[in-house]
């Protein structure tokens, strides 16, 4: 005779679904996490290449003003030296340097 069908869950058991619940959110948590990380990790040496170029910029920036300083300082020392003064004064305003002389002042008498 033949094999007998029986209706419902007695007669094939099927492996049970595993469940996993949860599991899902802390796999989640944890994307979310690296992906942050990431974004930061990029974030910041983007901000540390903007910041290098800067200092870079800053530097020649500096190096220039140095320069124009001591330039402006011999500048200023070359114009204000009393050789170019006293050629100045003689050639343009007619200076006439007076022989010294010595000067005498009587002495006051106190009563």
């Amino acid at each position: 005779m033949g094999k007998r069908r029986t209706s419902g869950s007695s007669a094939r058991r099927m492996a049970p679904k595993p469940q996993y619940g949860m599991l899902w959110l802390p796999v989640f948590i944890f994307f979310l996490m690296l992906s942050g990380l990431t974004v930061f990790y990029v974030w910041e040496r983007i901000k540390l290449r903007e910041i290098s170029r800067e200092i870079i910029d800053l530097n020649k920036t500096r190096k220039l003003l140095v320069e124009e300083n001591e330039r402006l300082r011999a500048q200023a020392e070359e114009l204000t030296s009393y050789r170019r003064i006293y050629t100045l004064a003689k050639q343009q305003f007619g200076f006439v340097e007076l022989k010294p002389k010595i000067i005498y002042m009587p002495v006051q008498q106190k009563d």
